[in-house]
């Protein structure tokens, strides 16, 4: 994008990119400057709002799906679960992960208004555009995101220096949801915050999908099929994904099943069941429509563990 500016291929206006960005609501760069002046004061800052809004999301999300599902209702939605839990370990990797990732995030976050394409006009483009660029950033975040996840798996340097701590939740409960290494959840959310370097993407866009990626996280982490559509990499899909062995070369992706169905990495969540009684009901309800989807997208053969 850089190289398309220079040689006069696209021209954008930087100097109103960036009175957008502080006009936005979700500005970060003013609130906690700690009298620094620049890039530097704005760096801080959203090194600073960065950190407190995702410490807040985190808690927020994770103690309430926890007490939710695991605590007040358990006995409704997971009546046989005995997992080993390591909630203080999670929690603890958590925040370790969200001051660290913090300082790399922001940094991408105060580039945006001087590199990127993200545009803060809805008229710029026009809503057809708009529309058009979501299916280009889900395309963008699911490939990448899977082959990230797929190589954290594949190569026994990056899963033992990397990703092997989130794994050592083998019994996951929604605090795991943010049990990263820095590194290895800066990889993975890269795709997010990097599509708008690549095509033009709104900012309320790249907002919402980042919030959905966080939410999501901590969803698929409660072992609860609330909405069995199999488009979907679900909890229990997740669950497999923690298994021992080689559950870890299962079930791969992001928010969608399409990958791993391409290139044989998925396995049917179905027999995760840990006593909800409205599990098999759920899944009759969507049954038309995961046979629709199952016959566009068939499951190749398995890739061997």
């Amino acid at each position: 994008m850089i190289l398309a500016e220079t040689f006069g291929l696209i021209s954008i206006d930087r100097e109103l990119r960036a009175t957008q960005a502080v006009s936005h609501p979700a500005y970060a760069g003013a609130s906690f400057t700690f009298g620094l002046e620049g890039s530097l004061g704005e760096y801080i800052s959203t090194v600073m709002q960065t950190l407190i809004f995702g410490t807040i999301l985190y808690f927020t999300l994770s103690l309430s799906s926890y007490y939710y599902f695991f605590r007040s209702n358990k006995n409704i939605y997971l009546p046989n679960f005995k997992g080993h839990l390591l909630i203080r370990h999670d929690i603890f990797l958590s925040l370790i992960n969200l001051i660290c990732e913090t300082f790399l995030v922001a940094a991408i976050r105060v580039t945006y208004p001087r590199y990127s394409l993200l545009y803060y006009d809805v008229n710029e483009y026009g809503i057809p555009y708009l529309f058009l660029s979501i299916i280009f950033h889900v395309l963008y975040d699911e490939t990448l995101t899977y082959w990230i996840h797929r190589w954290l798996h594949t190569f026994p340097y990056l899963y033992t220096k990397l990703h092997r701590h989130h794994h050592r939740s083998k019994d996951v409960t929604p605090f795991s949801g943010f049990a990263f290494h820095p590194l290895d959840a800066f990889a993975q959310a890269l795709p997010t915050f990097t599509s708008c370097f690549i095509f033009p993407l709104h900012v309320n866009v790249q907002l919402i999908f980042g919030l959905m990626t966080t939410s999501w996280a901590i969803s698929i982490h409660d072992n609860v099929p609330a909405l069995p559509f199999k488009l979907l990499l679900y909890s229990t899909h997740h669950t497999i994904h923690h298994e021992a062995g080689t559950g870890g070369m299962k079930n791969i992706g992001k928010f969608t099943s399409v990958w791993d169905r391409l290139m044989g990495t998925y396995e049917e969540p179905d027999r995760i069941d840990f006593g909800w009684q409205n599990q098999k009901s759920q899944l009759q309800k969507l049954k038309w429509l995961n046979d629709i989807y199952e016959t566009i997208v068939p499951i190749k053969k398995k890739v061997k563990q």
